[in-house]
């Protein structure tokens, strides 16, 4: 099965979580994902009103490959919600919604691009796979509450591997 990422907006990833466009002019008028702006003599500041994650979180950092790559495996969060924004270079995430399920499905598979200046906050349960990076190997942060719920586990995606590709998608719903 293949898949093309799409770039990440507030409408196609409300399944998956939230996104905060850092940027304010990209902001959606969502009270939940609220700025702050301030600025000085030669800088400028923007944080969210809000708590990024409803938990207390660690921060992380990941090297993921760069695309085109094959999710395999997934895992998800059932305690926490986990933010997840670039170190500088587009990254891709490979999501699907939260289910009762075992194990993630191919067929409900997502693929997203979240560019430098937007974060995204996965709510509890969503599966998703590391982060890859657009244009090769790339850095990106994480936030999520770790330990207490028996840690990460990597689980197959079910009728899986799903390629994904960063390119312009087929007419629909992104997939080849």
């Amino acid at each position: 099965m293949k898949l093309q990422a799409l770039p990440v907006t507030a409408e196609d990833f409300a399944p998956f979580g939230r996104v905060h466009a850092m940027v304010p002019a990209l902001q959606p008028e969502d009270p939940a994902s609220r700025l702050v702006v301030s600025s000085g003599d030669g800088w400028s500041d923007v944080y969210t009103a809000n708590p990024l994650i409803s938990t207390n979180g660690s921060l992380g950092m990941t090297l993921g490959s760069g695309a085109p790559f094959s999710t395999r495996r997934m895992e998800r969060h059932l305690s926490t919600e986990e933010a997840l924004f670039t170190a500088g270079s587009p990254v891709v995430l490979a999501v699907a919604a939260p289910t009762d399920a075992g194990h993630p499905s191919a067929a409900d598979v997502r693929a997203f691009v979240i560019n430098p200046g937007t974060a995204v906050v996965l709510h509890q349960g969503t599966w998703h796979d590391a982060c890859h990076g657009v244009d090769g190997d790339a850095y990106y942060y994480w936030m999520a509450t770790c330990g207490g719920d028996g840690g990460s586990t990597w689980t197959d995606v079910a009728d899986g591997p799903v390629h994904v590709e960063v390119g312009v998608p087929d007419a629909g719903n992104g997939r080849g």
